[in-house]
């Protein structure tokens, strides 16, 4: 079944996502020593639980596309390469310009710089993150996803209930053994499956309690293993999904838009930010600072979207696999 209803919640979602991961690492350097160390503390601890709302997102679109897309298994390699097209030049940019932001900054401290020339090698492709980008983690997660998800849709599209009936219980598992040390996708993959499964139930439109009883039985078990703070952000990024159908504001709706991009140079601009000009301010004034760190970073996420992520994007959308669905036509008398 296709249908032509925009998922108007989703740039909603991912704009909240990317708000909410600035809002920790932002709030960290502030989490002690004024007046709203309180607030700034509790940006720090719940903010990062903006990562589970990109899983879930992804477990959600990925298939979705796939679906629209006419996908079938012969179509793999384009779809990894559509993927890498989209989302690996930007990373690779701003890669790049984290650690010229490491060198100088290690420059002017006289600190030798920590990355090595294999560090640097196994950056390009995800075994390695810089400390000074620790949110790349999430990225080798995605890479690792759409390995997964190219070859997981075509079984999911032929057989779904028993997919997700024999998959689910055996991620369960997974996720509680050494395999996550070797494979970091398995530690996260039930948010993804999540969002999976709300694909399910929007492409069924009906009759989808067996789905909607897969979803429950993640969210409890994710409860017991990772606790209630990311299966709230999971169990609330799905119900959006699926249960919101109005417009998002066009501020929210551009956020979204750009909030790769933001994701991808916000640390290492706006931590490195923070460090250099928080001892210059008073602690009573570290709400502004804190704002004008946001604000920055989300104007060079513009600028960075506008330059470099769009031209990867469009570059991205002009490979094609398979023929798009088309929506029935009627007969007429």
């Amino acid at each position: 079944m296709e249908t032509k209803r925009k998922v108007e919640s989703l740039s909603f979602l991912r704009g909240l996502a990317v708000l909410l991961v600035c809002f920790c690492h932002f709030g960290n350097p502030f989490a002690e020593g004024n007046a709203l160390s309180g607030m700034f503390d509790a940006f720090h601890e719940y903010g990062k639980y903006g990562v589970q709302i990109f899983f879930v997102i992804s477990g959600f679109v990925i298939p979705l596309s796939l679906d629209k897309a006419g996908y079938q298994i012969k179509y793999y390699g384009k779809f990894l390469l559509k993927r890498a097209m989209r989302l690996h030049p930007p990373y690779l940019i701003a890669l790049a310009l984290t650690l010229i932001i490491l060198a100088a900054s290690n420059a002017v401290k006289h600190i030798p710089f920590p990355e090595t020339f294999t560090s640097i090698i196994q950056s390009l492709f995800y075994l390695h993150y810089p400390d000074s980008n620790p949110v790349f983690w999430t990225l080798k997660v995605e890479a690792q996803y759409y390995l997964f998800i190219g070859l997981y849709f075509v079984i999911l599209q032929k057989y779904p209930r028993l997919t997700l009936a024999i998959s689910i219980p055996l991620f369960m598992l997974i996720s509680q053994t050494p395999v996550v040390n070797y494979l970091d996708l398995f530690q996260h993959l039930l948010y993804f499956i999540i969002g999976i499964a709300g694909y399910l139930i929007y492409m069924r439109q009906g009759k989808s309690w067996f789905e909607m009883g897969c979803i429950a039985a993640i969210t409890v078990f994710c409860f017991i293993f990772y606790g209630a703070a990311p299966t709230i952000a999971a169990a609330f990024t799905i119900l959006v999904i699926l249960l919101y159908t109005g417009k998002v504001h066009k501020a929210f709706d551009f956020l979204g838009e750009i909030s790769y991009s933001v994701y991808l140079i916000h640390f290492p601009i706006g931590v490195k930010l923070i460090n250099l000009t928080s001892r210059y301010v008073k602690p009573e004034f570290a709400i502004i600072l804190f704002s004008i760190t946001l604000v920055t970073c989300l104007v060079l996420g513009v600028i960075f979207w506008k330059y470099i992520e769009r031209t990867f994007s469009e570059r991205s959308n002009k490979i094609s696999y398979g023929q798009r669905k088309k929506a029935p036509v009627l007969a007429t008398s």
